[in-house]
């Protein structure tokens, strides 16, 4: 166990040694928290856990040696599996074969003793439970999978799940640290990941990584991965590739806005309707909005989290000269790299204002360092070159949090983002305003409106008051297929007590009353059509 603690200890990467060490350390805590006879550990062959694997190695070599040194006599957990720490390994028939002579080979080689459980994963779960002292599994989660955006290191197990504590120590690791460790320990890992896999599911949802394909057909190991977000691209699950039958492949966002003032309530938030607006205007969908403090910590958790669960970030706010914006040390931290002066932006910084240039300018020109940083030209509106690029960190878009500085850099975010893909269809709504205050009375219509359209069609119910047309609920429809939409809202229609629609309105975000009378009509822009009587 010792060699791994070595390797750690005589890393010449500052980074990753006080990474693996503050690794160690959440290991070493749940050690003392639930004893070795209260800990298991489950490992299934990937990458993730095989480091995992690695880390307990030379956590229980650190604990030795501390023992040792205190005490001066024999650990008695040496002749222990582990440590005492149970190992359990939940066995498919859709396993890799490559996987299970892997988990075997390791369990031999390093004296695991490991369990082999079979079947439904939670009904053997609550069974290993209930027969031993296990109170804590350490799993090797990472905030990049698919279920691990809500988690914390120590984690308890969710509703209808048996009770236990997820300890999850690598939880922060980014890829290309697990990559760095296994090559830092030197310890064997599955052959697959030498053939082109990246992330290992099932022989069914799992192929090599296209993004590592070589020119004569054959595959780049996974080390050699150049971008840490296609980890998952020989993932094809029903949840990661939800693909629109009008719009292409589901593109999703998080936003994060910045800063005390709008916690505060000094300033109202209009970025977040704003981004909100425009994404889904392109195909996008924004599926989570975080509204965070002034604080390092706070905001390098929340880009972290975000990053890992969506296809782009966007942040807004705290870029500005004073000690209250600390975004970019934030971003820094997230990307673990350093705060620095950029080169680039401070050549600009510097000559547009040229010999009054103070060091409050200068904290404006500060980026994180690394290759995960880009800058993104954009013009102003009478066609000059911007003398403030828009910076990109991995995934994230970094904009200022003043209205009309975002909405102006915006238009960079939206031109860089068609520039990578061809844009998506975007999503058309219909709304409909009911002469009712009873959502009740809807309800089972909805149910099963939603059932006929499946996926395609998102239905919402808004309950609104003092309205000018007397309307006391709103419903929605929204769908990225305009022929769907219309047969959605023709059978939903149909379903509504008689009566109660007052009008109809088209491509509108509008809940509460529009400012043009519904007594218009439907003119060429299909924006309002009068309900029929």
């Amino acid at each position: 166990m010792a060699d791994v603690l070595q390797a750690i200890e005589s890393c010449e990467d500052s980074r990753l040694r006080a990474r693996c060490l503050k690794t160690c350390a959440v290991v070493s805590r749940a050690l003392d928290l639930y004893g070795t006879r209260g800990l298991a550990f489950s490992f299934n062959g990937g990458k993730d856990s095989t480091v995992l694997l690695h880390i307990i190695r030379a956590t229980l070599a650190q604990r030795q040696r501390q023992h040792e040194q205190a005490a001066g006599t024999p650990w008695a957990g040496d002749d222990l599996p582990l440590g005492g720490v149970l190992t359990f390994f939940f066995h498919h028939d859709t396993d890799f074969p490559e996987v299970l002579e892997f988990t075997h080979t390791t369990s031999k080689e390093y004296g695991l003793g490991m369990e082999i459980l079979t079947g439904d994963f939670k009904q053997g779960l609550s069974q290993l439970l209930a027969q031993t002292h296990v109170q804590a599994i350490v799993l090797g989660t990472r905030r990049g999978d698919p279920n691990a955006a809500d988690q914390e290191t120590f984690c308890p197990s969710s509703p209808g799940w048996p009770p236990f504590m997820r300890v999850n120590p690598i939880l922060d690791w980014s890829y290309h640290d697990v990559w760095s460790f296994l090559q830092l320990a030197k310890v064997p890992y599955c052959s697959l990941y030498d053939q082109g896999y990246t992330s290992l599911g099932s022989v069914h949802n799992t192929v090599p990584n296209s993004a590592l394909r070589l020119e004569d057909g054959s595959f780049a190991p996974a080390h050699m991965l150049p971008d840490a977000r296609l980890e998952r691209a020989g993932r094809q699950s029903k949840v990661e590739r939800q693909v629109s039958t009008v719009g292409g492949e589901r593109r999703t966002a998080g936003l994060l806005i910045i800063g005390d003032e709008i916690l505060s309530a000094k300033v109202e938030d209009v970025n977040t309707r704003f981004l909100c607006s425009e994404l889904r205007s392109t195909g996008w969908t924004v599926e989570k909005a975080v509204v965070v403090r002034d604080d390092v910590e706070a905001i390098c958790r929340e880009v972290r989290a975000l990053s890992a669960a969506h296809d782009i970030v966007i942040t807004a706010g705290g870029l500005g000269p004073t000690l209250d914006d600390v975004t970019m040390q934030a971003m820094a931290d997230a990307l673990d790299q350093q705060l620095a002066l950029h080169p680039q932006l401070e050549s600009r910084i510097r000559a547009y204002f040229g010999a009054n240039t103070t060091k409050a300018h200068l904290k404006m020109a500060e980026a994180p360092t690394g290759s995960e940083v880009h800058l993104i030209e954009y013009r102003l509106e009478g066609g000059a070159l911007s003398p403030f690029p828009l910076l990109r960190c991995r995934n994230v878009y970094v904009l200022p949090g003043i209205p009309a500085l975002l909405q102006a850099k915006w238009r960079a975010v939206e031109e860089h983002l068609q520039s990578e893909a061809p844009p998506a269809a975007p999503f058309r709504t219909a709304l409909l305003r009911l002469r009712l205050s009873d959502e009740t009375q809807v309800a089972a219509a909805l149910e099963q409106v939603a059932a006929a359209a499946g996926e395609e069609v998102t239905l919402g119910s808004y309950p609104v008051s003092d309205q000018v047309d007397d309307a006391g609920i709103v419903l929605s429809l929204e769908s990225r297929s305009s022929e769907a939409l219309a047969a959605a809202c023709e059978r939903l229609k149909g379903l509504l007590p008689l009566g109660t629609l007052l009008s109809e309105h088209r491509d509108s975000s509008a809940i509460n009353t529009p400012s043009v009378s519904p007594a218009v009509g439907a003119g060429a822009n299909g924006g309002l059509a009068p309900a029929a009587s």
